[in-house]
C-alpha cells in the first residue's frame, strides 16, 4: 500500500500531538507514605522523572505534588500522575466517589535537584495548584474504610457499599507516639535517664508512654491527664498541646483504632471512646490542654516541632531531625522508632505492635486502576529500605487483612 507524502505529513503531525498530549492520573489518600509513592513511581519512569509540588523548598514533597514521567510510568497509559493528600487517607473515599479536589497541574516550570529527603529527585517547588476541582481514581490508606466514623462512610452507603472497591495493600506500616523536644527532655528527666540529651534518640535514651496514657490523653472524657500533666508523666507542670490529626486521617483512625478501640469496642461507631478533638478543647477551654488538627502529616509536625510540650502520633515513616523538632518515645517500653532497624526491626519481631496493614480503595473498583497498582507493585520492594515500611514476606507476625485482628504469627 502505497501513502502520499500528505497522508505520511498528517500521519506524523497526529503521531507528535498524541505524544505531546499528556495523561495525568488523579490519586488522594494518605500523606504519611507521600515520599515512597515517588519513589515508586521512579522507579517504574524509563525517561526523565521530575515532580512539580506546591511546596517551597527542596527538602520535603507538602500535600500537593506531580510525579512527571518523559514516557509513560511502565504498564499505565499516563505520564504523570497527580496527588492531594491534604486531608489524608480518607479521601481517596471521598475526592473519588464525592466532591474533587484541586491538584498541581502546571509543568512549565524548570526542576531543579532535590535535597534532603528528596535527594535523587528533580523537584519544580512553589507550583501553585489549579483552580479546576477534579475527582480522582482512589488512592491508599492508612487503614481501611471500616476504621472511619459513620459520619463519614454514611454519604458513601457505609462499609458494605464500599467493599468491593478495596483491596489490600502489599505492604504495613508502624506508627509512633511523638513528643515536642520539650517534653521529650523532661521526660527523660522524669524517668531517670542519665547520659542523655534530647538530641540523644537511640532505643537506651528514648523515654516511655504507656498506651494508658496515651489514651488518657487522645479520648474525649475531661480527666487528671489534661488537667495535670505532672500527675500523669511526673514532668514540671505546663500546658499540653495534643497534635492530632483531622477525622479523615489513616494515621488519626490508627490512633484511634490502637488507643481507643473504634473499631473493636462497644461504644459510638463500634467504638470504647470518642477521640479528643479541637471542637471540645480549642484555644482557651483548659488553660491545661489543647488539641490542635492538622490536615496533612506536615502539619502534625509542625505542631510537634513547637516550643512547649507537644504530644501526637506520626507514621514511623518519619525521621526526627538530629538537633531540633519532635522526637519519638518508646511505646509500653518498646521503641518503634531506631534507625539503626529503618523504625521497624520491634515489628517484624512481633514486639511492637502499633502497626497496620495499607489499603488500596479504587471508586472504579478494586484492582482496576493501573496506577495504584503499578506504585502498590514497587511499595512492596521500596517498603524493604524504607523507615516504617515492610513487605508482607518481610515478617511472620501480622493483622492478617484485617486491622481489627491482633498480631498474630503466621
Amino acid at each position: 500500500m502505497k501513502f502520499t507524502k500528505i497522508a505520511l505529513a498528517v500521519v506524523a503531525t497526529a503521531a507528535i500531538a498524541g505524544q505531546a498530549q499528556a495523561a495525568t492520573s488523579f490519586l488522594t489518600g494518605a500523606s504519611a507514605t507521600s515520599l515512597n509513592y515517588v519513589k515508586a513511581l521512579q522507579s517504574v519512569c524509563s525517561g526523565n522523572f521530575a515532580v512539580f509540588k506546591e511546596a517551597t523548598g527542596t527538602t520535603s514533597l507538602g500535600n500537593f505534588f506531580t510525579a512527571t514521567c518523559s514516557a509513560n510510568f511502565d504498564g499505565t497509559d499516563v505520564d504523570a500522575v497527580a496527588f492531594n493528600v491534604s486531608g489524608g487517607s480518607y479521601t481517596a473515599v471521598q475526592a473519588s466517589l464525592g466532591t474533587g479536589l484541586t491538584f498541581v497541574t502546571d509543568f512549565t516550570a524548570t526542576p531543579v535537584a532535590g535535597t534532603g529527603a528528596l535527594a535523587g529527585i528533580n523537584v519544580a517547588p512553589g507550583v501553585a495548584r489549579s483552580a479546576t476541582v477534579t475527582q480522582s481514581e482512589g488512592g491508599f490508606m492508612d487503614v481501611e474504610p471500616a476504621a472511619f466514623d459513620a459520619t463519614l462512610l454514611a454519604p458513601f452507603g457505609g462499609v458494605e457499599a464500599l467493599a468491593d472497591k478495596v483491596g489490600g495493600a502489599n505492604f504495613s506500616q508502624a506508627f509512633g507516639v511523638a513528643v515536642s523536644r520539650d517534653l521529650y527532655a523532661a521526660l527523660q528527666t522524669a524517668q531517670g535517664l542519665t547520659g542523655c540529651t534530647a538530641d540523644t534518640l537511640t532505643p537506651a535514651c528514648q523515654p516511655t508512654v504507656s498506651r494508658a496514657q496515651y489514651a488518657s490523653i487522645a479520648s474525649i472524657a475531661t480527666n487528671s491527664a489534661k488537667t495535670s500533666i505532672n500527675s500523669l508523666f511526673g514532668v514540671p507542670q505546663a500546658k499540653l498541646t495534643l497534635c492530632r490529626r483531622a477525622s479523615t486521617s489513616g494515621t488519626q483512625a490508627a490512633s484511634n483504632q490502637f488507643f481507643l478501640n473504634t473499631l473493636t469496642g462497644n461504644g459510638p461507631n463500634g467504638g470504647a471512646d470518642l477521640p479528643a478533638d479541637a471542637a471540645t478543647y480549642g484555644a482557651g477551654v483548659l488553660a491545661t490542654f489543647e488539641v490542635k488538627e492538622g490536615a496533612g502529616t506536615s502539619n502534625a509536625r509542625d505542631c510537634l516541632n513547637a516550643a512547649g510540650y507537644g504530644i501526637g502520633v506520626l507514621s514511623l515513616e518519619n525521621v526526627p531531625a538530629a538537633a531540633t523538632g519532635y522526637r519519638f518515645a518508646k511505646l509500653n517500653r518498646v521503641e518503634g522508632f531506631d534507625a539503626a532497624t529503618a523504625s521497624k526491626g520491634t515489628a517484624l519481631a512481633g514486639e511492637y505492635e502499633f502497626a497496620f496493614q495499607s489499603f488500596k480503595f479504587t471508586a472504579a473498583g478494586a484492582g482496576t486502576s493501573t496506577v495504584i497498582e503499578a506504585i502498590d507493585s514497587q511499595l512492596f520492594t521500596i517498603g524493604a529500605s524504607t523507615n516504617g515500611l515492610w513487605g508482607a514476606a518481610e515478617s511472620q507476625f501480622s493483622r492478617n487483612s484485617n486491622n481489627a485482628n491482633v498480631v498474630t504469627k503466621q
